[in-house]
């Protein structure tokens, strides 16, 4: 058999491990920062999104822990119809992947960020 079949080979099995595999987040909260950009074929919404986690201490107090997510949207299905809707204060409920990059700073200096590129995302109506 040729060489080149051992090396397909391993790239389906390594396609087949791949497939198996889960890069998921679901995450619900309130929205901070929201900036928008226009493109020629559609738009996009970078937003961070503040999520909640409460519990008590040993003491029995309250504790509340925050993280804070960025999220990536393109405009298209499973969107809301308006980016403009993205508003701060807002509940907002997103599902999609983690991905994490590196840029170059202003500074000159290499740096990584994680954020959710977002495949679903609805506003959510706050209960008052």
């Amino acid at each position: 058999m040729p060489a080149t079949y051992g090396r397909v080979r391993e790239a389906t099995n390594l396609n087949f491990q791949i497939m198996e595999q889960i890069n998921r987040i679901e995450i619900k909260g309130k929205i901070g920062n929201v900036r928008i950009t226009d493109f020629e074929d559609g738009q996009s919404a970078n937003l961070s999104v503040a999520t909640n986690y409460i519990y008590k201490s040993r003491d029995g107090n309250a504790v509340i822990e925050t993280m804070w997510f960025n999220v990536c949207a393109w405009k298209g299905r499973n969107m809301p119809e308006d980016f403009k809707l993205l508003q701060k204060g807002k509940t907002v409920h997103v599902t999609g992947r983690m991905r994490e990059r590196e840029f170059t700073g202003a500074d000159g200096a290499v740096k990584k960020i994680t954020e959710v590129i977002a495949s679903r995302m609805e506003i959510v109506e706050d209960e008052d």
